[in-house]
């Protein structure tokens, strides 16, 4: 029997204007728009969650530039590899794709960095991890970052219709809009899932595609769309909210809805991430039995889970609330735009390395621990910046008793009185 090609792999674009999402990167005008389209031959890591079309990017750019394309994989391949990869251009640029580009090892950093300085590698790496914690320096700094993010389901249908149209060659009449809506729900995201979902629906039926025909299949294959169809996002929300407004009753509805949708993971992010937000410095102590209360649902599971998960969301309405550390970021926000305009006092600089006082002063800070008090009255904020504030106490008793001490601090350090 003759090999067969993956729709996945018939649909891959073959130029710009077929890439689905992505668009804040790829329209016109854009950095990474402008890179492609001005044929700038620089490292670029391509990172977010699989199915975003990185690879298919890569293939682009180097279809646009009239480079060759190889691939290589930092989890399975060696040194032996790339280097047999680079000898088949020694005189010719070409774009090579590190697969996991996170994986890579030293030896193999090492081994890339003089052909990515000359310019024979355009490197594209692509990566599911945050380059900036996964990445070492050395190769990072010579790349230019950009975030791939997960496909709408709009973005997928786009896909999906021109499979119909162009592999399948069915009419309207034959598939279902609703059906291809759903598959695109349930590849959350990865437009790779939803073509393979397509391919083998189309395979088990290929005269027509039918909402039932995708039920059924996601049924076998504990898709999400279930979840989806029914609102899951919307009772998130609504669970989330209730809590925040401190209602009980509407929070335990919303809560029993979400766990008989078997849903005890999103459940536990939201108790682990909102009281923080929600609660945070008006009643501490709370914020960590609520954490608690669902680190402990998710190790023993349904249905005993839902006793801690009661208790949590129960704690979380009934808790005096604050909303002091979203005002606080959005001070941080405004005023760390660019930090380069804020240069930070030579002491605070790192002093772990030869010569550092001599270079950058480093380490001449007076020692806080020397001081009465062990409080230092000297300026810790960068330039431009001395004195400001960014926490308000909110009026409850709690932030009320910390706010006084914070201030308390604050005055002593810089020697000013502020408002209260």
């Amino acid at each position: 029997m003759p090999f067969k090609t993956p729709l996945a792999d018939l649909m891959r674009p073959k130029k710009l204007s077929q890439m689905v999402g992505q668009q804040e990167l790829l329209k016109v005008g854009q950095p990474l728009r402008q890179i492609i389209d001005k044929n700038v031959n620089i490292p670029l890591i391509l990172w977010g969650a699989p199915g975003t079309g990185k690879t298919s990017l890569a293939q682009i750019i180097a279809k646009q530039n009239n480079y060759p394309f190889v691939s290589f994989n930092a989890s399975t391949d060696n040194k032996a590899k790339l280097t047999k990869l680079i000898d088949q251009y020694p005189d010719q640029s070409f774009v090579l794709l590190i697969d996991e580009i996170h994986r890579m090892t030293k030896t193999l950093q090492d081994f890339l960095l003089p052909y990515l300085e000359n310019g024979h590698i355009m490197l594209i790496g692509s990566t599911t991890e945050n380059p900036i914690m996964s990445i070492v320096p050395a190769i990072r700094s010579r790349c230019q970052i950009f975030e791939f993010k997960a496909l709408s389901e709009d973005d997928i249908v786009i896909t999906l219709n021109r499979a119909i149209k162009e592999v399948y060659k069915l009419t309207d009449e034959q598939v279902d809009p609703k059906a291809l809506k759903l598959i695109a729900i349930s590849a959350d995201g990865d437009l790779r899932i939803a073509l393979n979902i397509l391919e083998t629906i189309h395979a088990i039926n290929s005269d027509k595609i039918t909402v039932d025909d995708v039920k059924q299949f996601s049924k076998q294959q504990h898709f999400s769309y279930d979840k989806k169809a029914t609102k899951h996002y919307d009772y998130l929300a609504a669970y989330s909210d209730s809590m925040a407004g401190s209602d009980t009753d509407a929070a335990l509805y919303y809560l029993a809805v979400l766990l008989k949708n078997n849903d005890l993971p999103s459940v536990v992010r939201r108790l682990r991430e909102i009281p923080y937000t929600y609660i945070g410095l008006a009643n501490p102590q709370q914020v960590t039995q609520i954490v608690v209360a669902a680190n402990q649902a998710e190790k023993v599971g349904m249905p005993k889970a839902k006793y801690s998960l009661m208790f949590a969301t129960m704690l979380m309405c009934i808790s005096p609330k604050s909303g002091s550390f979203d005002e606080i970021w959005e001070r941080l926000d405004e005023d760390t735009n660019h930090p380069n305009e804020h240069p930070m006092p030579k002491g605070l600089r790192d002093m772990h390395y030869k010569h550092s006082e001599e270079i950058t002063g480093g380490g001449l800070i007076d020692s806080p621990f020397a001081q009465p008090h062990q409080i230092a009255q000297q300026n810790y904020m960068p330039k431009g910046l001395e004195g400001r504030r960014y926490y308000y106490p909110k009026d409850n008793s709690n932030e009320r008793k910390l706010g006084k001490q914070y201030l308390k601090l604050h005055r002593f350090i810089y020697q000013k009185d502020y408002p209260e």
